[in-house]
């Protein structure tokens, strides 16, 4: 974590989950000066189906970072259920996803952007951005580009006058984890009319339980 906000930058990245800090590494691997802020602490935490398909894989890769080891769980496919149905995939030419906590991944990607540079600023609460960059407080940092990366509830979003882009059906959601082997190297998928529940093996003794639903 750095010590002193700077006057300006060339990246400034307003949200520190794994969208945020993934921009804040591929940035800053291009040479720019990037300056993440995030009103939370690390690790931050929100319910997800917490895999990662091959694709993610090799894309966290090409950053430098490999989840290969004890802190994830490789699974070779999706299982969905409903209404006493199942259907059952296996991915293509033998690849496969990986359960992880999303607690676990983003200290891995927080190490990963301190080791490439980015500079993290933990605990300030963006308020605002003008023709001269990003607003903290009665401060302005300047910079050349801003990404917002603070979520579906988007404040940089709104303030850039894009919020006409947005969903406006609301969800909510809450996970679980328990200390159990998993039974499937598959994440299930439990399909309802207003939501689903995801379980998603995250190491070889637990797994992850996500209910997503509507709000209607």
């Amino acid at each position: 974590m750095s010590s002193a906000l700077p006057n300006s930058t060339d990246v400034f990245v307003v949200g520190g989950g794994p969208a945020g800090l993934a921009a804040a590494i591929a940035a800053r691997q291009r040479g720019l000066r990037v300056v993440l802020a995030d009103g939370a602490h690390p690790p931050i935490d929100k319910p997800c189906g917490e895999g990662l398909m091959a694709e993610g894989i090799e894309a966290l890769r090409r950053l430098g970072i490999n989840l290969e080891s004890g802190d994830a769980y490789a699974f070779s496919g999706i299982r969905f259920l409903a209404a006493g149905m199942a259907v059952d995939a296996q991915f293509p030419s033998l690849g496969h996803g990986l359960g992880v906590r999303r607690t676990t991944l983003h200290r891995i990607m927080t190490q990963r952007a301190v080791e490439a540079g980015v500079e993290l600023f933990w605990g300030n609460v963006i308020t605002g951005l003008s023709v001269e960059g990003v607003t903290l407080g009665d401060r302005t940092i300047g910079a050349r580009w801003i990404i917002g990366a603070d979520g579906a509830n988007s404040r940089v979003r709104r303030w850039a006058g894009l919020d006409s882009y947005a969903r406006n059906d609301l969800r909510y959601a809450f996970c679980r984890h328990y200390r159990v082997a998993p039974w499937t190297n598959r994440v299930e998928i439990h399909w309802g009319p207003r939501g689903q529940i995801y379980v998603t093996p995250v190491t070889n003794d637990q797994v992850g339980v996500a209910l997503i639903r509507s709000c209607d």
